[in-house]
């Protein structure tokens, strides 16, 4: 898995950290590394749920530019996400993803494929792409309408704002926004909304 994810335990739940500093982007090894940890969660019977988190003082900031920069010059790119987002939606076990900093472009695709989302109040998340102009390229352009909607869907891709969480939550992209300032420290509260969850999916 490499020091760009870590895979350890907390209980009964599984925490996969992305450590990529200093934005956590979507570099190769990161998508292979939470897809190994997917792999470790899902072969666990004594784990019942994960935990996505960023270390440092974000999430996951999106793309790695410089892959974006390869995929522009036509030349091979690291392990595209689309695989990776059908493996967490599809994982039997219920995976959060708790969001500190900001889940932009990519890592915002990567929170909405997980089951349950929660914010500190400080975060902000968007779909930023169109000002690199492109498009979300990692399912955004399908999870995120059937979220919030087609209308404001469509506005936040347009246009490529960035909102809060307090916003987030209002429209249902987040499901929880949490006061805590380190969004690690209050682990319990970050999976216990996942408990009455758990029976239907193991």
């Amino acid at each position: 898995m490499g020091d760009l994810v870590q895979f350890t335990k907390s209980g009964n739940i599984g925490v996969i950290t992305i450590n990529n500093p200093p934005v956590n982007a979507l570099s190769p090894g990161v998508p292979e590394g939470i897809s190994e940890s997917i792999d470790q969660l899902h072969k666990d019977d004594g784990l019942k749920a994960a935990v996505l988190i960023g270390g440092g003082s974000t999430f996951i900031a999106g793309a790695d530019i410089k892959e974006l920069a390869k995929m522009a010059l036509g030349k091979p790119r690291g392990a595209g996400l689309l695989a990776l987002l059908s493996k967490i939606e599809d994982c039997s076990k219920p995976v959060v993803a708790a969001i500190h900093g900001t889940a932009l472009g990519g890592g915002m695709e990567i929170a909405m494929a997980c089951h349950y989302r929660v914010a500190v109040r400080s975060a902000k998340v968007g779909q930023p792409e169109v000002k690199l102009g492109i498009i979300p390229g990692g399912g955004g352009t399908q999870r995120l309408p059937r979220l919030v909607g087609k209308g404001r869907a469509l506005q936040l891709i347009l246009s490529g704002e960035m909102i809060t969480a307090q916003e987030a939550y209002r429209i249902g992209l987040v499901n929880e926004v949490v006061p805590a300032a380190n969004v690690i420290a209050p682990l319990p509260l970050l999976y216990a909304p996942l408990m009455p969850m758990i029976p239907l999916a193991v």
